[in-house]
């Protein structure tokens, strides 16, 4: 079952240009699972009545072109995939000449909403959701596991603000690019890279203090933040 809902392109939105960022994808992406989730009694204000809680842990996206300022986007949203403890959601995202601008996936976990474990992915929990197998965004694809081994050319030492923390008192996974952001090079803007991979690994509380690194593979980059004492890694980015 899919769900389509449109956007219009937000000056927070955009990049450079006036053009729809990274960062501004993401949010649509973010909130077109959201609308799903509620449209069918799992989203977040659902949470107790269902008993369940939904946790991304990794997008992937392509940009083919960009939307600029004030225009209207469409959004689809479909799931698929269902394995033993993952589940996979796909994104279209049309300009308001119905062309294809984009493209996405992500991998999700579902945890008891009571003891934030995490469950085994049922199709009695994916019914809801009408899922289809037909049409994946991305063919084959699976997330990594880990980020490539690259030499750290720039480094940022942050502690995490508060105004980067979400309703469920960790770092919102929008803000993590925000993060990234700073152990960019000066003259390295992220919008220029149009494939767009972020893993998630460990969440971040409220003024943790973490390393960003950067390094560059094969012509794109590579970004890690890990713990500023010791070698957890919290999230990784790919950019090409």
């Amino acid at each position: 079952m899919q769900l389509e809902q449109r956007f219009l392109v937000r000056l927070e939105d955009t990049g450079k240009g006036f053009l729809l960022s990274n960062k501004g994808m993401l949010t649509y992406f973010t909130n077109l699972a959201c609308i799903h989730g509620n449209r069918v009694g799992q989203g977040l204000m659902d949470r107790e009545k269902c008993g369940l809680s939904w946790m991304v842990v990794g997008w992937r996206f392509q940009v083919l072109s960009r939307p600029k300022l004030s225009q209207t986007v469409k959004g689809v949203t479909w799931a698929h995939n269902l394995s033993k403890i993952q589940t996979a959601r796909d994104f279209l995202l049309y300009d308001e000449a119905g062309d294809l601008f984009a493209k996405g996936t992500s991998a999700w976990l579902v945890l008891d909403e009571h003891n934030t474990r995490v469950l085994r992915m049922t199709e009695e929990v994916m019914a809801p959701y009408g899922r289809e197998e037909d049409h994946p965004a991305f063919p084959g694809y699976a997330f990594p596991k880990e980020a490539p081994a690259f030499r750290v050319e720039r480094r940022a030492e942050l502690t995490v603000s508060k105004a980067m923390i979400d309703c469920n008192d960790h770092v919102h996974n929008i803000a993590y690019l925000d993060l990234f952001d700073e152990a960019l090079p000066e003259d390295m803007d992220m919008d220029r890279f149009c494939d767009v991979t972020l893993v998630y690994r460990r969440e971040i509380k409220p003024r943790e203090k973490v390393v960003v690194e950067f390094g560059r593979v094969d012509g794109g980059a590579v970004l890690r933040i890990r713990e500023a004492e010791g070698d957890l890694v919290h999230a990784f980015l790919l950019l090409a």
